[in-house]
């Protein structure tokens, strides 16, 4: 049974922004949840809080950024789209594509197509982190590229665990609820605000991605989480059902953390970022279409159950 709409006839642009308002005020609220639970539970001083942030020394200071992250994920990913579906829209499961459950095929080709575009999506990496800039911007990207360093030192530390206990955590924190969050709010959301805004289904997916790139802080990164942000939004627009870029995105997160958990306690000697790298340019070319041809056959297993 359909339930009255809190705001109805809202245009996409107004929507936009309301969903923009409501991301930043969750985020900052959760934020000072986090920080503010986190101190009473694990009774850290507010002076060290920085430190943990940047360097956390002791597992006390690591359990905290774990606490902090679910808390802020989950207050800015999670809740205020769900929030948003239920006051703009009388069916928010239908609203967000939560309502239908693609064949297990169409889940099978979402996952695969996250390692046949590997090669060419390492590929677009190495173009990215070669990229420079004017002179007169060169103190932005030596700023950017000590920011992503520091990201990418404070990501090491969380995936650096020897237990199946730390690793179950990390696919969690890392790979599960970025995975939910992000989708519900970049695809779930955003991509249709964007849609209905152009009046254009490609300009949505082709806006969202650049966001959800350019979001994440890292210049030297942009170009394939880009690409990923694209093969997301097309495998929501092909299956109609959000489950399907969650999982594909799911299985991106988790292949990270598991080769990285492999590779740390020895067990393979393959270093996470250099799983399915090719210099072949034939391989690289491969990996592309074979990764269309692969939507493809998801657009025509989706089709056929519509």
């Amino acid at each position: 049974m359909k339930r009255r709409i809190f705001f109805p006839d809202t245009r996409p642009g107004i929507k936009f922004f309301w969903l923009l308002f409501m991301v930043v005020l969750s985020a900052l609220v959760f934020s000072i949840l986090g920080l503010v639970g986190g101190k009473l539970i694990f009774h850290i001083n507010i002076s060290s809080l920085a430190g943990a942030f940047s360097q956390p020394e002791n597992h006390t200071a690591k359990s905290f950024l774990y606490f902090f992250q679910f808390v802020n994920q989950v207050g800015m990913l999670i809740l205020p789209p769900l929030l948003f579906a239920y006051l703009f829209s009388a069916d928010s499961l239908n609203y967000l594509k939560f309502d239908r459950l693609p064949s297990i095929r169409v889940f099978l080709l979402a996952g695969l197509v996250i390692f046949t575009i590997l090669p060419f999506i390492n590929w677009l990496s190495g173009i990215n982190s070669h990229m420079t800039f004017p002179n007169a911007l060169a103190g932005i990207g030596e700023w950017m590229k000590e920011k992503e360093a520091q990201a990418d030192h404070l990501t090491e530390l969380f995936l650096q665990v020897k237990t199946m206990k730390g690793l179950i955590l990390n696919l969690m924190v890392i790979a599960l609820i970025p995975a939910l969050g992000e989708e519900l709010l970049f695809r779930g959301l955003l991509q249709r605000l964007l849609g209905e805004w152009t009046k254009n289904i490609h300009a949505g997916v082709i806006l969202t991605a650049f966001i959800f790139s350019a979001i994440h802080l890292q210049f030297f990164g942009f170009l394939p989480r880009f690409v990923l942000g694209l093969m997301l939004g097309y495998l929501l627009e092909l299956s109609q059902s959000l489950w399907v870029p969650i999982f594909a995105h799911f299985i991106n997160n988790a292949t990270l953390v598991i080769l990285f958990y492999l590779h740390f306690n020895g067990f393979i000697q393959i270093k996470m970022e250099e799983f399915g790298s090719s210099q072949n340019y034939f391989v690289i070319a491969f990996s592309l279409l074979l990764t269309i041809g692969l939507f493809y056959g998801i657009n025509r297993r989706s089709t056929s159950r519509h």
